[in-house]
């Protein structure tokens, strides 16, 4: 087998809820979550690796989400993660997900697995999923099974055995074959004073699930791994001239404005971003992106990209969504300083005259300090379709 460099606009991930969450979406919008570790490593790395979606209603048997029939995720593309699922689950999936294009997928499969199967069964599992995805020629990274917090795997459990017993097999399985991986999300999710190897305080919401700043510190972590791996795509250039016009260049910018400054000095608030945007068409795709460079603040809830159609059914899409809990607060944000892109998944225009609207979500927490936050090279743009047969 040869072995490849695999492109960093299509990267897929296939797994559990551990994945699924990545990607938010219901009738009216989609969105990437703050709490998404493969959100936050587009983020990070400036928009230069990809692992697209789309809007899609549509139920797929076998996909419905904690296989609750007649459930949709709300998204299609190149997240594969489903709720619920057994590694077993996973595998009979593989098919229909090898219908897609792309080079490299994160493997997540196992973690449900741990209560109720044995070490070898789910180590099995897992060689044979990556196994399908190696001979159809895609380059494959595992993720070792996540650790747990003591809520959920018991203090000297089972489970926390199987998991070192399974993950060390998959050390070895990728070292016996071309194009195979491991990315040790435990890395930086554990906290190595814990007698259990518990995660982070803050890393999670529940004991197995990611919070912001968990999907924060792996989703940077997985930025700088995959700069070792992929080519990233071209830095964006963004060329004053480079302006829509349908007949010579129906691809340009909407926006004519490309950057700002805005303050927001408490509570939530939403920015309006870009100026007067163009209106490319009914039926038309578009995205967002814009960099950002948020400074070290200790209040902060939510900083997210939405891209709005004005029309009258019209849809949103959004990066970096902020997690809410389940009583309604909200987890926060990282308070270090942090710089990246924000780029909404691709929005398709209804029927109507009004032009999208994009703005910047900012959330402080009661008390908080303001804060300023710098955007630079705002563009918001027709895209093809990212329909595919």
């Amino acid at each position: 087998m040869s072995v490849s460099f695999p492109r960093a606009g299509r990267i897929a991930i296939l797994g559990t809820s551990l994945v699924q969450q990545n990607h938010l979406g219901d009738a009216t919008s989609l969105a990437t979550s703050a709490r998404g570790w493969m959100s936050w490593a587009e983020v990070l790395s400036h928009g230069r690796l990809s692992c697209p979606v789309h809007h899609d209603p549509g139920v797929v048997p076998g996909w419905e989400p904690s296989n609750r029939e007649g459930v949709s995720r709300f998204f299609s593309g190149l997240n594969f993660g489903v709720s619920g699922q057994k590694a077993i689950e996973i595998e009979r999936r593989v098919p229909r997900l090898l219908e897609s294009d792309f080079d490299l997928i994160i493997v997540d499969a196992g973690t449900n697995d741990m209560m109720v199967e044995t070490r070898q069964t789910i180590a099995e599992t897992r060689a044979r999923i990556a196994s399908a995805l190696l001979e159809a020629g895609k380059t494959v990274i595992l993720l070792p099974i996540l650790a747990r917090g003591i809520q959920k795997w018991p203090a000297g459990g089972a489970e926390r055995a199987k998991a070192h017993w399974i993950n060390r097999h998959s050390i070895d399985f990728a070292a016996g074959h071309a194009n195979c991986h491991i990315f040790d999300w435990n890395a930086t999710w554990v906290d190595t004073d814990s007698d259990f190897g518990e995660p982070h305080a803050g890393y999670s919401n529940d004991g197995t699930h990611f919070s912001v700043l968990g999907g924060f510190a792996v989703g940077s972590l997985l930025a700088d791994y995959l700069e070792n791996i992929v080519p990233l795509t071209p830095d964006r250039v963004l060329s004053k001239d480079d302006r829509f016009d349908p007949v010579n260049n129906p691809l340009g910018n909407l926006t004519s404005k490309s950057s700002a400054r805005p303050m927001t000095e408490k509570g939530a608030a939403s920015h309006r971003l870009g100026g007067e945007i163009i209106h490319p068409g009914i039926g038309v795709w578009v995205e967002a992106v814009c960099d950002v460079e948020v400074p070290a603040h200790d209040g902060v809830s939510g900083i997210s990209l939405r891209l709005k159609d004005a029309a009258d059914d019209g849809q949103e899409a959004i990066a970096l969504a902020p997690f809410y809990a389940d009583d309604g607060s909200l987890f926060p944000f990282p308070s270090t300083s942090w710089r990246g892109a924000l780029r909404t998944p691709p929005l398709k225009l209804k029927p109507g005259a009004k032009a999208p609207e994009l703005y910047l979500d900012v959330i402080l927490r009661a008390g908080a300090m303001p804060i300023e936050i710098g955007i630079a090279r705002i563009d918001v743009r027709p895209v093809p379709s990212p329909v595919r047969a």
